[in-house]
């Protein structure tokens, strides 16, 4: 960790930046992804070559090259690299594992490599009635969501349910879910663990909605196929007696 000047605050750091395209890394989870970009490339090696801590962000739109800081959220993960393997195409593939929320005070370019200014995100303990209320709720909504989404695996989303600490728990149901990329980084700019359960609640009823609709269509359609095939084969019945 390269610490800015010796009289920043101990929640200022400087990190190699990486940004980083279609997934949003949140802290205690471990994920997997290529970087191929040469700024990302030179970032990823001075982090390698110094504590193996980097700052990972989500750029707006993933179809840029080479993204400027503005087209980067601001809100990232501090994150420890676990693996890197250089790929025969000239990637190189990463695993890492988020370690903490944090917000970009400045960034610098140096042709396409990143380094951040960032101000971690204080770390808050939330427990009580109404923390207790909305896990039991959001566990509610995973069982019903797991009932009607066959799609998902629900091995990664009940051991996202078996985290003791809210907050781990929140960061660890919001990587697993199949939502986009723009709602995954809603959730992790809100610092607060309530906070982000609540949204959840409101996510997941979302999906629930859609995924009943989607079966009440799909019920309807099935059984006007079904009709329309009883009528085929009844005109088809009739004509064959007419022959006869």
């Amino acid at each position: 960790m390269e610490e800015y000047s010796d009289r920043t605050p101990a929640d200022i750091v400087r990190y190699p930046m990486v940004p980083i395209r279609d997934v949003v890394i949140f802290p205690f989870t471990k994920v997997a992804f290529k970087i191929g970009r040469p700024g990302s490339v030179r970032a990823l090696e001075s982090a390698l070559g110094s504590d193996r801590t980097i700052f990972l962000a989500t750029q707006h739109d993933a179809t840029v090259d080479e993204p400027a800081p503005g087209q980067i959220y601001n809100v990232g993960t501090i994150a420890r690299i676990m693996q890197s393997q250089k790929q025969e195409n000239g990637q190189i593939k990463v695993v890492v594992e988020g370690r903490e929320r944090a917000t970009t005070i400045r960034v610098e370019n140096n042709e396409g490599a990143f380094t951040a200014l960032v101000r971690r995100a204080p770390i808050v303990t939330e427990e009580g009635v109404r923390t207790d209320a909305l896990i039991q709720k959001v566990a509610q909504l995973v069982e019903q969501h797991l009932r009607l989404a066959p799609d998902v695996q629900p091995d990664a989303l009940q051991t996202a349910m078996r985290n003791a600490d809210a907050s781990h728990m929140a960061d660890a149901l919001a990587s697993q879910l199949r939502i986009s990329v723009e709602d995954k980084q809603g959730l992790l700019e809100l610092f607060s663990a309530t906070a982000r359960l609540a949204r959840l609640i409101e996510i997941l009823e979302i999906e629930l909605e859609k995924r009943q609709l989607d079966r009440t269509i799909q019920t309807r359609v099935k059984r006007q196929m079904e009709k329309a095939q009883k009528e085929y084969y009844l005109n088809e019945q009739i004509k064959a007696i007419h022959k006869e």
